[in-house]
């Protein structure tokens, strides 16, 4: 009973995500978090409330209640003094409120600067690597994919900061497919260059899908459709953004289902074809609308 909290940690956030539904370690992140409070192991169960914020937030929960939720939790970490923890969950809450276009955002926790800063300071590579990825995902959204290529150059290896984690298959999506995007707008060497890079990611993907990973599985359709339009091979691309839509619309995951359809759109759009390019354009701000993302923010995005 005394090392409960530390087993669930551990467990849901570095084991369980490989073969089972992110969502399936919700309840027991809570059994952690009360596990630790009545054994006192009040490290523990703040890990649980962290590693939880992270599964809501890529599971397509409803980003007002996720705001809320988290806001929750910043208030129980500062109760109990855990800085710390507290710094590895607000960049979590600052990508929502900047998602929702919450006005002001950063006049009561800072930017992902500031929160950068003091990673940086206390020596935390955990969460500098959280402020860093949960940047490159917004990049993603806005489609700002020279910035994104920039920032993941700077950043180095980010799965490193996430030994186990979730972050770390997350981050590996991410690598390939900005990697692919930066490759269509380099010339000819770091043309290959960026290939090459998301290439390997992509294996690195398709290897744990292939073990057994299905919280991959439409990370990997969409990366895949990226390299097919990088190749040139339309069929392909378009089969795979299909996949990716049907597999995270399936599992609830609003905002890659909305990424899949803008990615699809882009290619569509270049191919010149009008009517499936607004079809995914509209299914596209549907879904980031679904998912809570403020209604300007969504026509930003396109």
């Amino acid at each position: 009973q005394a090392i409960k909290a530390r087993f669930i940690f551990l467990s849901e956030g570095c084991v369980m995500h490989w073969t089972a539904p992110l969502q399936s370690s919700f309840a027991p992140f809570l059994k952690g978090y009360q596990a630790g409070l009545e054994t006192g192991d009040t490290d523990s169960a703040c890990w649980c409330l962290t590693v939880r914020c992270q599964y809501l937030f890529y599971s397509g929960r409803s980003l007002e209640g996720l705001q809320r939720e988290i806001s929750t939790y910043i208030d129980i970490l500062s109760q109990l003094n855990l800085e710390s923890h507290k710094q590895g969950v607000l960049p979590f809450l600052l990508a929502v409120m900047k998602l929702r276009g919450v006005d002001d955002v950063t006049q009561e926790y800072g930017d992902f600067d500031d929160m950068l800063k003091v990673a940086i300071e206390t020596g935390n590579a955990t969460n500098r690597g959280r402020i860093i990825f949960l940047q490159m995902e917004l990049l993603v959204v806005s489609k700002d994919w020279e910035r994104a290529s920039e920032m993941l150059v700077k950043a180095g290896n980010l799965r490193r900061s996430s030994p186990g984690g979730f972050l770390g298959v997350r981050f590996t999506a991410l690598d390939a497919l900005i990697s692919f995007k930066a490759a269509r707008a380099s010339p000819f060497f770091a043309r290959m260059k960026w290939k090459k890079r998301g290439v390997k990611s992509m294996k690195l993907l398709r290897s744990w899908v292939k073990k057994g990973n299905g919280n991959a599985v439409h990370l990997l359709h969409i990366v895949s459709a990226e390299l097919a339009v990088l190749e040139g091979k339309g069929k392909r691309a378009e089969d795979s953004f299909k996949s990716a839509v049907k597999v995270a619309a399936r599992n609830g995951l609003l905002q890659d289902k909305a990424l899949a359809h803008r990615l699809a759109g882009d290619h569509y759009t270049a191919q010149g074809n009008t009517f499936w390019a607004n079809y995914h354009k509209e299914s596209s701000q549907q879904a980031y609308s679904d998912w809570g993302v403020k209604l300007d923010v969504v026509e930003e995005i396109e």
